[in-house]
């Protein structure tokens, strides 16, 4: 078994290793613990820097506007983005985490024309709509319904976990809406829509502010669509596939998340291993001290753990293998297993750990988010039990 990288996934983890020593570390001080709070005009200028070192579409396949580079590559940018204060929030990195979706590598060439190139040209963003009120990990019971009528769609309901679409730094160009297109069929009645955004019949009805405010999901809010109409050529790919889409998607975010927790877990070990080597307790310092060190032993087990569960879940993406099994894995343990790490952290490093000015408490909050967004862990292990036991 090689554990070797190739030439290319190696390449892209020191660009994102120089990215961050040279655009993010010399503004890191000063990064706003919120990345709402950071000045427009250097939110613009550092997403351009990131749109010109190619970090943009790394996943996506050349022959579809991409770098053609694979999800074990865009995992292991995401590893080094996530060990930096400036990118952990993911507003910068947001058009690079949310590629477009897999089925427009294939759509006609209007679509692709409207709402993949736009995105990979660093011009356009957008949102997905799974979620509902009454429906989050099940996403095989969704309500909202979009009915055909004639040369239209016409959408009615409403999505929950939408970010901001209101905020410069969020402002999406449109929406990807799941839907029920055949009522009673479970998972295999939802169909996938590509709807512009701002939308006649779409409208935000409640917006909500979550524990880590200065993360793309600081702010999200429910979306009604209330008989909204689109063209019947905005359907993404086939009728009522929709369910194999989201789970498609879902698996390469899912493993991107776990990466990005394993590199956030390591920054914050990196800063418990550091305050333990200069802090002196009872005569010596605060590393010498045994329960010290099983404590950064057990959070080292934990992100290796973490970062081989996800390289063999990208890596088998890359190969055209089934991998809901190891995405399931590696979603489920590595955030889960950042908390720990970062809890550690904040306990070695005692009083300091708390203060706002360590940023560990918001890190610990904004990783928490990772447990529950893009399928809870409770969810993850329901799959993991599932494909075992057949």
């Amino acid at each position: 078994m090689d554990f070797k990288l190739d030439k290319a996934q190696q390449d892209i983890v020191d660009r994102a290793k120089a990215f961050v020593q040279n655009e993010c570390d010399p503004i890191e001080k000063d990064w706003p613990l919120s990345d709402y709070d950071v000045a427009p005009e250097l939110m613009t200028s550092l997403r351009k820097k990131f749109q010109a070192a190619g970090f943009r579409g790394m996943a996506i396949p050349k022959a579809s506007g991409g770098h053609g580079l694979g999800t074990l590559a865009k995992s292991l940018a995401f590893e080094q983005f996530k060990q930096s204060w400036v990118l952990y929030g993911n507003v910068v990195t947001w058009p690079a985490f949310l590629d477009p979706h897999p089925a427009l590598y294939e759509a006609p060439r209007a679509q692709q024309e409207r709402y993949l190139w736009p995105i990979l040209e660093g011009t356009a963003q957008y949102h997905i709509c799974i979620s509902e009120p009454d429906f989050g990990s099940d996403v095989a019971s969704i309500a909202t319904t979009a009915v055909r009528k004639g040369d239209t769609w016409v959408i009615n309901g409403v999505k929950r976990w939408s970010p901001d679409p209101f905020h410069p730094f969020l402002l999406p160009n449109y929406l990807l809406v799941y839907a029920v297109t055949d009522p009673g069929r479970g998972a295999k009645g939802i169909s996938t829509f590509l709807v512009d955004w701002p939308s006649d019949g779409v409208t935000v009805v409640r917006t909500m502010e979550s524990v880590a405010p200065g993360t793309f999901l600081g702010k999200v809010c429910d979306l009604k669509f209330d008989n909204c109409v689109i063209p019947a050529e905005n359907l993404l790919g086939f009728v009522n596939e929709g369910f194999h889409y989201v789970q498609d998607q879902l698996n390469r975010n899912r493993v991107v998340i776990g990466m990005g927790a394993v590199g956030l877990a390591q920054r914050c070990q990196n800063i418990a291993i550091q305050y333990a080597g200069g802090r002196k307790t009872f005569g010596k310092r605060l590393a010498e001290h045994q329960a010290i060190q099983w404590k950064i032993a057990e959070s080292a087990m934990d992100i290796e753990t973490g970062r081989l569960l996800a390289y063999k879940a990208a890596w088998q993406i890359d190969q055209g293998q089934d991998a809901r099994l190891e995405a399931a894995m590696a979603k489920a343990y590595c955030p889960e297993m950042a908390c720990r790490v970062i809890d550690r952290s904040i306990q070695i490093l005692g009083g300091i750990g708390l203060l706002k000015e360590s940023r560990l408490g918001e890190a610990f909050f904004q990783n928490r988010i990772s447990l529950v967004a893009e399928g809870s862990i409770e969810m993850m292990k329901r799959t993991i039990a599932r494909t075992l036991l057949g």
